[in-house]
């Protein structure tokens, strides 16, 4: 989701290769860069079977035309990839560049694939990929109450670094790339 007072600026990101992961089950998923005019349907599918109870913040939106709206402005946006099992899309994570060269980040999966570590192997891929592309940083927001993701970032290297109602985390790159 994109910070009130930062608008989103287009940029070329580098290309994205697929690959494929095993999860904590044993699966193989694939993980690829999302084709908005290929892959539209088969998203809304996914949130539109989204459990709300997962929601976090608002999203994802819970009518097809709010899902609609909210992945049309994040494709013409940012950048996104997903993880597919058998040619459902499971798992969604997109990032959205600000002017000052960082990005915010935004991930969802499917309640059927959840703590399986595809989250994880998700935000790794998409990590690396916006050092490759020369971000500063990775901004993400979620509720303060959803331990087990806030648990995950940290372990991803993103610190607290506003812990009100929401709970904004960062993950300087900068840093990253000195080590």
């Amino acid at each position: 989701m994109v910070m009130a007072s930062e608008k989103p600026v287009h940029f070329n990101f580098p290309e994205f290769k697929h690959v494929v992961v095993r999860d904590r089950k044993g699966e193989e998923i694939l993980i690829r860069q999302y084709i908005h005019e290929k892959d539209r349907e088969k998203l809304i599918e996914m949130y539109e079977t989204y459990d709300p109870d997962y929601r976090c913040l608002g999203l994802p939106p819970i009518s097809r035309k709010a899902i609609e709206n909210w992945i049309d402005y994040l494709a013409e946006n940012g950048f996104a990839i997903v993880a597919e099992k058998d040619g459902r899309i499971v798992g969604h994570l997109v990032i959205v560049p600000t002017e000052d060269m960082k990005v915010d980040l935004t991930i969802f999966i499917h309640q059927d694939y959840q703590n399986r570590g595809l989250g994880q192997e998700m935000m790794k891929l998409i990590i690396d990929c916006c050092k490759k592309a020369g971000f500063k940083g990775i901004m993400l927001v979620t509720e303060r109450s959803n331990t087990r993701a806030i648990h995950v970032y940290k372990k991803m290297g993103f610190k607290i670094v506003a812990p009100y109602y929401e709970c904004d985390m960062y993950l300087d790159l900068t840093e990253q790339q000195d080590k």
